[in-house]
C-alpha cells in the first residue's frame, strides 16, 4: 500500500515555508550563491557550495565562504581563465572535512573544460536529460560520469579514493543518495523561493530530495519512507511521498524538513521525548500509535 498523505502535514509544511520568509538562508550555503547575478557565476558558485555542504552548518558555511573568496567577484570568469599551472596554488592550504586544496583546484580544472566545451553547466546536464525518464537519476549519472572521466593532470597525478571531490561526485546508479548533487539541482531547477530556477529545461517534478540527516530522520518519523538505509531508493521513496502533497514540485518541502530538523533535532528516545513546540509531534504520535496497534494484534 502506498503512502497516504495526512492533509494537515501538508498544511504544516506549507506553514513552515510561508513563515520562514527567507530567514532560513542565514543557515544555508545558498545565501552565498544568491549574491551573484550572472547565471554562469551562480552555477559555478553553486557547485562549489553544494560540494562543501556537509557537516556542521557553521563550519560548512565558513568553508564555502573561503572557497568563493578564491573565485572572486565572478566565479565564471575565474574558471574560464583558470590556468592549472599558474593558479593551482590558489586553493593551497584549503582543508575542510575530506576536501583539500587539490580537490578544489581539480574541480576548477574540470569546470574550465566543461565551460570551454559546453558554455554552461546546464548544457552539460541537459545532454543526458530525457523527458521520458521518471526522475533526474539517469541525467545525473551521465553528468557525474563526464566529470569522472576527465583527467586530473597537470593539477595532480590522481585523486585518492578518500578525496572529498570523489565523494561529492557520486553516481545514483551505484545506489548513492547523492545528497549534495541533488541539493545543487534543487537550487538550479526549482522556480520558487528560495531556489534560483536557472535551468528551465528540467521539470521540477523530476527532482529528488537531498537526503540529509534531518530529512532522513523526519522522513522515517513521519512515515514518508519505510526504508532503513539512506540511499538513492530512500531518496526516491521520500520524494514519491512528497508528491502526494505537491505533484509538480515535491522537493519544495526539502527546505521545510531540513531546517525544521536543524532547529528542533529529533530526540533519539522517540516521540515521548519530543518538545511541545515541534510542529510534527502530532504526526509522529499518530504513526507511532498505529505501529503499536499493529504490534498488539
Amino acid at each position: 500500500m502506498g503512502f497516504v498523505a495526512p492533509l494537515n502535514l501538508k498544511h504544516t509544511l506549507d506553514s513552515i515555508l510561508s513563515l520562514s520568509s527567507g530567514g532560513f538562508l542565514q543557515n544555508d550555503p545558498l545565501e552565498f550563491v544568491r549574491r551573484y547575478a550572472d547565471p554562469c557565476d551562480r552555477e559555478v558558485a553553486g557547485l562549489f557550495a553544494a560540494g562543501l555542504a556537509i557537516g556542521r552548518v557553521d563550519l560548512a558555511r565558513k568553508a564555502v565562504q573561503q572557497a568563493l573568496q578564491v573565485l572572486g567577484p565572478s566565479p565564471g570568469r575565474f574558471i574560464r581563465a583558470f590556468d592549472p599551472l599558474r593558479h593551482r596554488s590558489a586553493f593551497q592550504g584549503f582543508v575542510y572535512r575530506f576536501f583539500r586544496g587539490k580537490d578544489m583546484a581539480v574541480l576548477a580544472l574540470w569546470l574550465r573544460r566543461v565551460l570551454e566545451k559546453h558554455g554552461r553547466l546546464e548544457s552539460l546536464f541537459m545532454g543526458g536529460y530525457r523527458d521520458a525518464d521518471p526522475d533526474v537519476g539517469p541525467a545525473l549519472s551521465n553528468f557525474v560520469r563526464i566529470f569522472r572521466r576527465m583527467g586530473t593532470r597537470p593539477v595532480a597525478q590522481s585523486l585518492p579514493n578518500a578525496s572529498g571531490l570523489r565523494a561529492f561526485l557520486s553516481d545514483p546508479s551505484d545506489g548513492s543518495a547523492c545528497k549534495r548533487l541533488n541539493l545543487f539541482l534543487r537550487w538550479m531547477v526549482r522556480r520558487g523561493e528560495p531556489d534560483l530556477g536557472l535551468w528551465q529545461g528540467v521539470d521540477p517534478a523530476k527532482l529528488i530530495v537531498p537526503l540529509d540527516t534531518h530529512v532522513v530522520r523526519l522522513g522515517r518519523k513521519l512515515g514518508l519512507t519505510t526504508r532503513a538505509t539512506p540511499d538513492w531508493k530512500m531518496a526516491q521513496e521520500i520524494t514519491r511521498s512528497l508528491r502526494a502533497f505537491e505533484p509538480d514540485d515535491p522537493v519544495k518541502y526539502d527546505f521545510a524538513l531540513c531546517h525544521a530538523g536543524m532547529e528542533r533535532p529529533c530526540p533519539a528516545d522517540g516521540v515521548d521525548a519530543c518538545g511541545t513546540d515541534c510542529p510534527f509531534t502530532v504526526f509522529c504520535a499518530r504513526i507511532h500509535s498505529s505501529k503499536r496497534d499493529l504490534y498488539l494484534k
